[in-house]
């Protein structure tokens, strides 16, 4: 399952009003560590205000559903539809109609449900997670909170109504606990899996209960009058490679065994001796019926398609599907069998429910099959991730989501939404690409610039790391890195060893370093000059145990592929869960404790840190970006709820907003940043109006507002006009450059073939890392330009404020 466990807090008005209003909170606290003299700090840069621009997805987004027939005869669904908040509603099985609904803030994702024979469904919902057991009543529709933090717990996983007794199991310590539904008393059996989290799969079924956990991948028979649990045996690939016993149903006298597919299966069928009799493979966790009809229970293969297992002979057999449920089965969570009484669906019927609310029934008797319309059951859906992306637009992912994202138009910011995947991880921009990370499987893709968003044809599918074939989950952090993008990830599900993956967007052609730091996962990546650097978490996939006890940052060069440095930075430090490269090369990094460090990419030594209170409990790190601002040499990021402004000259750290920021993200001189469901943007001053990429042939004059020029190269002279602002990152101008009564000026890493004349200029004059064929004259500018510790290559004399250069 994703994790997502940080606590969860709404962005408040007073929040903003107070950071837009007084400029934040700003602090420093020297964290030891030596470096060169502080650049003198640059004028303050202005505060900026913040604007909603709304929910960024919103659809049904049903991952977990159960179905019944009440006391009057009606069939019914219960769909969970997860989202901000999840709701759990009740749908007419024979019309599609919305009987009951009800949204329960502050949860966003269902955990597990179960319904009793007198109609009582018993649930549990997560995010935040604090194992809260709930009851509902469809006849008088009412929710009922019956317990929290049952049996001390974080998570119920799953649940299962045997006779009077309502069973669970649970996450983080494979738990199993029993609730005496006549008399409300809770028994506790402790834990039941020797190894591992999750107590997943459960069976309760004529007195004799069975629980599943992971990882690795145990089977356990419970005696529910002593707790005493008896190992049972599976076979040796899926003990050795199955991960997760995730589910277990009784058909006759067969016990039918999920877990992570091993060998092309996923389900184990066992006799009534725990004897391997079959191994099925089953597209989806839930797509197989939890009971049975005339000796048969119902599952969608590897295509989608339902088929027939006849649990008398051992054999599967297909189902014919209507011509209109044949499209849909596709997108199924959970499969049924349910008799709806009508002239169309007489005696039993298939029931499929999809992530989007559609529901389709393909009756066994007479062939009949339709699908009913998506109740209006959609919630604002959780967001995972924003950038800006090749096309100059911002993109937003979303976390456990039917497929969906979003694209926000910076100039208007409209929000238009997309299909997408299931999570997206990370984005990035790469030239004219948007790259996408997916979890699970570390899967990437690709969408081209000017051509029409369409979901697996552009974006394209560009690589699958995966789970089986390299260990690899969840892509934490992408960065372009030259000709190539860099991907970090976490490993598999108790398995550690994250894994620094270059490739090329257009081809997939790949190289993947598995356990460059011995253990580690990959939690933040930067890059610079031809060399890439990643800050490390000790922990691994869930489930794992470290093995490590200090997080590091290593520097891998591109060109050759190979390891350049690694070592710790901060003491005590298990996860460096932020990195940012500035304008001039310089690295910076955040610890899960507190800590802001520059990293020397010649050394590979931390130069300065301060620690700043902000921590970061995340064991990857998660909802953690640092971005550098060219506009006015400021990195801005969101760590721990909060969007901060850090000073590369000075290591001092400005709260902007202090509560609610998921992700963020710098794009057009402005930082945009979601909560839980909405896109925002901190507008700052300055952003830019113009922006300059490759070759610009002769002379290029800027008479209004800010032009930034990011990898370009002009041929000729640059002129800046009075009352305008200039942005030069990384580029070559070929001919002088020439400001006078600019608003702003900054020049870094760039190379000048000719003189540097920055005259009268009203705002920040920021001069770095320039090599300059000819003189440099500063002269009249309202501030002293500053170098931002990064020293010039200068072939004629340096004159006026800029002397001495």
């Amino acid at each position: 399952m994703p994790s997502r466990t940080r606590p969860r807090r709404a962005l408040g008005l007073l929040a903003l009003v107070v950071a837009a209003a007084l400029g934040g909170l700003t602090f420093a606290v020297p964290a030891g560590g030596a470096g060169p003299a502080a650049a003198p700090p640059p004028p303050p840069p202005a505060t900026g205000t913040v604007e909603n621009l709304g929910v960024a997805m919103r659809a049904p987004n049903v991952r977990l559903s159960d179905v019944d027939v009440l006391a009057d005869g009606r069939p019914v669904a219960y769909l969970f539809s997860d989202g901000e908040p999840v709701s759990f509603n009740v749908v007419d099985l024979r019309t599609g109609a919305v009987l009951d609904t009800h949204e329960m803030p502050p949860y966003s994702v269902a955990a597990s449900i179960d319904v009793a024979p007198d109609d009582t469904v018993y649930l549990s919902v997560r995010s935040p997670n604090d194992a809260t057991l709930w009851s509902y009543d469809p006849s008088g529709g009412t929710l009922t909170r019956i317990a929290t933090g049952v049996a001390g717990e974080q998570m119920l996983r799953t649940l299962d109504v045997d006779g009077d007794t309502l069973y669970g199991t649970t996450y983080p310590n494979t738990e199993l606990f029993a609730l005496d539904l006549g008399s409300g008393e809770f028994t506790e059996y402790g834990r039941i899996a020797a190894q591992g989290d999750y107590a997943w799969g459960l069976e309760a079924h004529a007195g004799r209960v069975w629980v599943g956990a992971g990882t690795p991948a145990q089977l356990y028979e419970v005696d529910p009058a002593d707790g005493r649990a008896t190992a049972l045996p599976l076979p040796e690939p899926v003990a050795a490679r199955g991960e997760f016993i995730q589910r277990i149903e009784t058909h006759a006298e067969l016990k039918v065994v999920s877990h992570r597919a091993v060998d092309g299966v996923n389900v184990t069928v066992l006799d009534a001796g725990a004897g391997v009799v079959d191994q099925l493979f089953v597209g989806g966790l839930w797509n197989s019926t939890e009971t049975s009809a005339d000796g048969r229970f119902y599952y969608l293969d590897a295509e989608s398609r339902p088929r027939a297992y006849v649990t008398a002979a051992l054999e599967s057999q297909p189902v014919p599907v209507h011509p209109e449920v044949e499209p849909v089965t596709a997108g199924t969570t959970r499969l049924f069998l349910a008799e709806l009484g009508t002239a169309d669906f007489p005696g039993h019927t298939l029931v499929g429910v999809r992530t989007d609310g559609r529901i389709w029934r393909q009756n066994l008797a007479t062939g009949h099959g339709d699908v009913l319309a998506a109740p209006a059951i959609g919630s604002p859906v959780t967001t995972m991730s924003i950038a800006d992306g090749g096309d100059g637009n911002i993109y937003v992912g979303a976390y456990l989501s039917p497929g969906v994202m979003a694209r926000v138009d910076p100039a208007t910011g409209e929000i238009e939404q997309l299909d997408g995947p299931e999570q997206a991880d990370a984005i990035v921009a790469h030239q004219d690409l948007t790259v996408i990370g997916s979890y699970p499987e570390a899967v990437f893709h690709a969408a081209r610039a000017g051509v029409p968003w369409a979901w697996g044809v552009n974006p394209a599918h560009v690589l699958t790391l995966g789970r089986a074939a390299t260990g690899q989950d969840r892509p934490r952090s992408l960065v372009s890195a030259g000709d190539v993008v860099a991907a970090g990830t976490i490993a598999n599900y108790g398995e550690l060893g994250g894994a620094l993956t270059l490739f090329d967007p257009e081809t997939g052609e790949h190289s993947l370093h598995r356990d460059v730091v011995t253990d580690q996962s990959i939690a933040a990546l930067a890059y610079a000059d031809g060399v890439v650097y990643a800050g490390t978490s000790i922990h691994g996939g869930l489930s794992s145990v470290p093995t490590q006890t200090t997080a590091e940052v290593f520097a891998w060069d591109v060109a050759t592929d190979s390891l350049v440095a690694s070592g710790p930075v901060v003491p005590g430090a298990t996860v460096v869960h932020a990195l940012v490269a500035d304008g001039v090369g310089r690295i910076f990094g955040m610890t899960d404790t507190g800590v802001l460090f520059e990293y020397d990419p010649r050394t590979h030594e931390v130069t300065r840190s301060v620690r700043t209170g902000i921590e970061n409990p995340n064991i990857w790190g998660d909802q953690s970006e640092l971005s550098y601002n060219p506009l006015d040499g400021h990195i801005y990021g969101s760590v721990a709820d909060r969007l901060i402004r850090i000073s590369p000259a000075t290591l001092e750290v400005t709260v902007l907003v202090d509560d609610g920021v998921r992700n963020s993200d710098v794009a057009h001189g402005d930082v945009w940043f979601t909560d839980d469901t909405d896109v925002l943007r901190y507008d700052l001053p300055g952003a830019c109006d113009r922006i300059v990429r490759g070759e610009h042939a002769g002379a290029l004059t800027v008479t209004a507002g800010t032009t930034c020029l990011d990898d370009a190269h002009v041929t000729g002279p640059l002129t800046v006009a009075r009352g305008a602002s200039v942005v030069v990152e990384h580029s070559v101008v070929g001919g002088p450059i020439r400001t006078a009564g600019a608003s702003s000026v900054a020049v870094r890493s760039t190379r000048v073939g000719g003189p540097v004349q920055v005259v009268d200029t009203a705002g920040r004059v920021a001069l770095a890392g320039l090599t300059v064929d000819g003189p440099l004259d500063c002269r009249g500018n309202a501030f002293a330009p500053v170098d931002e510790g990064v020293a010039s290559d200068i072939a004629g004399p340096s004159r006026g404020q800029c002397a001495g250069w």
